[in-house]
């Protein structure tokens, strides 16, 4: 599965290591992501195109709950941290790996071990009544799936499209679909009767990383982490999940 290196406690973007148990996560956590946590991701894409031919399953989906995830790592592998699990309802499934159910679980991050909450590069934080598009793969957490990597889910705005991919990456300023050309694009980018001449070749995943490397942090460029637009930070954190109204 994809492994990204994230700098901070998260052992990796996308298949963190661990398994499914883990030691116990923080009794409290954060309602709302503190910080962005920046990393090195597998895949790069540059277009649609090559999201749609690496991706396994792409489907429209609404996001109809979000509940605390698995916790993964401990204290003596550099620390613990706490997925969300996002479950979507699917409408429409672009592709069928072999068969995509209706309910999907996928998993975003996070919490670290002391509750407090990141989320990882532009992958703002899923929330109840999102619609949009998402392209996945098999996460490493039972029954779990995540996206193939952080640039692949589009919300649906009223019509505009939300990308969670760097605003001022390649992908990003190639992008010009609205929902409904977007879906249309899709059809034809995955129709296996007729395959489109201009579909790339899948990216493929590079050696897995053992030993030290594969435990380095991405490099340091000397910035403090950003935070969210929507970040408290004001020291009242960590709050109950989900915070009191």
């Amino acid at each position: 599965m994809s492994v990204a290196a994230v700098v901070g406690g998260l052992a990796a973007w996308g298949s963190a290591g661990g398994g499914a148990g883990g030691s116990a996560a923080a009794a409290h956590r954060d309602a709302q992501p503190e910080r962005i946590m920046s990393g090195r991701e597998v895949f790069d894409f540059k277009s649609l195109g090559e999201m749609v031919a690496t991706a396994p399953v792409i489907v429209k989906a609404e996001v109809v709950s979000v509940q605390p995830g698995r916790s993964i790592g401990s204290a003596e592998d550099g620390g613990i941290d706490q997925a969300r699990d996002v479950t979507l309802s699917v409408t429409t499934s672009y592709k069928k790996y072999p068969a995509i159910p209706l309910t999907i679980v996928m998993e975003e991050w996070g919490w670290d071990g002391d509750g407090n909450g990141y989320q990882v590069e532009n992958l703002t934080w899923s929330q109840v009544g999102d619609k949009g598009f998402y392209f996945l793969e098999r996460s490493d957490g039972a029954d779990r799936w995540q996206l193939v990597n952080t640039q692949g889910r589009a919300l649906d705005k009223g019509g505009w499209l939300e990308l969670s991919a760097d605003p001022k990456s390649a992908f990003a300023t190639s992008f010009w679909w609205d929902t409904l050309d977007l879906e249309i694009e899709l059809r034809r980018l995955t129709d296996t009767k007729n395959p489109p001449a201009d579909l790339p070749q899948p990216q493929t995943e590079p050696e897995v990383v053992t030993g030290d490397a594969a435990n380095s942090p991405a490099p340091e460029d000397g910035a403090e982490d950003p935070i969210p637009s929507d970040s408290t930070a004001d020291g009242s954190e960590p709050t109950p999940y989900p915070s009191p109204s």
